[in-house]
C-alpha cells in the first residue's frame, strides 16, 4: 500500500466556509491540525493528549481552551472515535489518494513489465 506522502488535497471553498465566523487562530489551528493527521499519522488518528493537540494547532496566546473546545468538538471538525481524533472527510480523501496511487503503480508496473519483455 502507498501512502501519500507529499499530496493534500486542499477543498478551500468548502475549508473556508466551514471556519467563516471564527477567529485566525481556530483556522490555523485547524489546517495545522489536518495535515498533521494528513502527514504525520496517515490518518490513522490525533491522541486525545491536550498538550499533543496544542503542540500540533499552535494556537497564540491563552486561546488554547477555546480553540480545542471548537476542532476538536466531535460535532464539526475532528471526532473522538476509540480514544483518537478523526477527520471524515480527511480519512476518506487519504483512502482515496492511496487507491488512486495503487491503481497508477499497477498500471506503471505493467506497462513496464511490458517494455521490457523479450521475444
Amino acid at each position: 500500500m502507498r501512502k501519500p506522502t507529499v499530496y493534500f488535497p486542499f477543498f478551500g471553498n468548502d475549508f473556508f466556509e466551514a471556519v467563516a465566523g471564527y477567529s485566525d487562530t481556530i483556522l490555523a489551528g485547524y489546517l495545522r491540525a489536518l495535515w498533521h493527521y494528513w502527514h504525520h499519522t496517515g490518518c490513522e488518528g490525533l491522541r486525545d493528549d491536550d498538550n499533543y493537540l496544542r503542540r500540533v494547532c499552535v494556537p497564540d496566546g491563552l486561546n488554547w481552551p477555546e480553540t480545542k473546545g471548537i476542532i476538536f468538538d466531535n460535532r464539526y471538525f475532528f471526532r473522538l472515535e476509540n480514544g483518537l481524533w478523526h477527520q471524515q472527510r480527511c480519512r476518506e480523501e487519504f483512502q482515496r489518494s492511496i487507491a488512486i496511487g495503487n491503481k497508477r503503480s499497477r498500471i506503471g508496473a505493467k506497462g513496464g513489465q511490458a517494455r521490457w519483455k523479450t521475444t
